[in-house]
């Protein structure tokens, strides 16, 4: 999903290593899907495949013909792509799936040497702010003789075709998409408040895009700007990889490069087997919710007024999200930062990152900026300014169990 920045291979092939625990489907490893799938239930304490309500398994029960498709779009998420089979036109940002999101299960985060860069140009901060030719991703792994706009200097002779404007952004955990994509626009759009009526000095606003000329409200990536799963797959096979996908109609998928490789370059059942993978990958698993010091943490992390934009539970389509976010754009930057604009989400605004699994998902913020959740929590400007000021004045006590509290999500 256009998240992840510089990594070099031996980077990459450290990841491999590092995020894969729970993995026991390698490359070629859908040749023994069937005998994977009659052991469904397989507990990950046995070194196989994750069950239900353990890190990295399935949202919920599935059938036999259920855990086979989700068990193949598994295998594809932790495949490691090869340009013969479409990767880079010519740069991609990693091989696979797995490569950054594996932390700390396959589907989470990614650390910091992980992360992406994105580029513009404002005229040194006095604006418009402009996209340069070609958008404003910057992939982390391309041939060194490719002498393009990433390179920089550019030194065009406008300055306006250069860049000067620069923003890491950090790569998001994947586990319990489905569950966020199950909750209704209308249960979103109902917390927003861009005018502030209740005078709170919180302006929460939904992300709206036209998705082939329907209005749809953004719920994934830093700037809510994907809706569904499907179109975070097709997007990210793309921005991320270079593999183009099926074209659904819905302007997510890259249909067609300048390779040699026949497109699409993943198939349609391999592009639902990989959907249906993320749509059904559970969430983080909580911690105990019952110790005193979290109790207490609870409490302040309501007085603090974090629950205002971390909403502790949605209602989904099929029972209760327990995110701990409204999954709205709030300003958290404060008026000194520039970063990237997008239509509907100006420079600052970002999507209302979900709090669960949190203690798993570090560096936090947008790029990666606070290493602990404490740094996070005093990074916090814009509207959420009351809230790190507020934990600032608390005693170490409180503080200690807001950061309980935090890390049992």
């Amino acid at each position: 999903m256009n998240t992840k920045d510089r990594m070099t291979t031996d980077g990459l092939r450290a990841a491999r290593r590092s995020g894969t625990t729970a993995r026991v489907l390698r490359r070629g490893a859908s040749l023994a899907l069937t005998v994977v799938c009659g052991a469904a239930a397989l507990a990950a304490t046995g070194g196989g495949i994750p069950g239900v309500g353990e890190p990295g398994g399935p949202s919920g029960p599935l059938s036999e013909s259920e855990m086979q498709l989700w068990l193949q779009g598994r295998a594809l998420f932790d495949r490691d792509f090869t340009p013969a089979e479409g990767l880079g036109v010519p740069e991609f940002n990693a091989d696979s799936c797995r490569a950054c999101h594996f932390d700390p299960v396959m589907g989470g985060a990614g650390p910091l040497e992980l992360n992406v860069s994105r580029f513009a140009n404002n005229m040194g901060g006095h604006g418009p702010f402009t996209n340069l030719p070609g958008g404003q991703m910057l992939s982390k792994l391309r041939p060194p003789l490719d002498n393009t706009r990433e390179n920089y200097p550019v030194d065009q002779p406008d300055p306006s075709q250069n860049a000067d404007l620069f923003e890491q952004r950090q790569t998001p955990t994947l586990l319990g998409l489905g569950l966020i994509e199950s909750i209704p626009e209308a249960v979103i759009l109902a917390n927003q408040d861009p005018l502030d009526l209740n005078g709170d000095q919180i302006k929460g606003v939904a992300r709206i895009l036209d998705v082939a000329g329907t209005p749809e409200v953004g719920r994934f990536g830093w700037k809510a700007q994907i809706p569904r799963v499907s179109d975070f797959v097709r997007d990210a096979m793309g921005g991320e990889m270079g593999i183009t996908t099926p074209d659904d109609g819905r302007g997510f998928a890259f249909v067609t490069d300048v390779d040699a490789v026949a497109d699409p370059e993943l198939s349609p059942s391999d592009t639902d087997a990989l959907t249906f993978f993320l749509a059904n990958l559970g969430p983080p698993i909580p911690g105990d919710q019952q110790v005193g010091m979290v109790q207490r943490g609870k409490l302040v992390f309501t007085a603090l007024r974090c629950d205002r934009c971390h909403i502790p539970v949605l209602e989904g389509a099929n029972g209760p999200v327990p995110l701990y976010s409204d999954l709205l754009l709030h300003d958290v930057m404060g008026p000194a930062f520039q970063g990237m604009e997008e239509p509907g989400a100006p420079s600052g605004m970002y999507r209302t990152p979900p709090l669960w699994g949190v203690k798993d998902t570090a560096p936090y913020m947008h790029d990666g900026r606070a290493a602990t959740v404490q740094d996070a929590i005093l990074q916090h400007k814009g509207e959420a300014r009351f809230s790190s000021i507020g934990y600032q004045a608390l005693g170490l006590d409180s503080q200690r169990a807001l950061l309980a509290f935090l890390e049992s999500l």
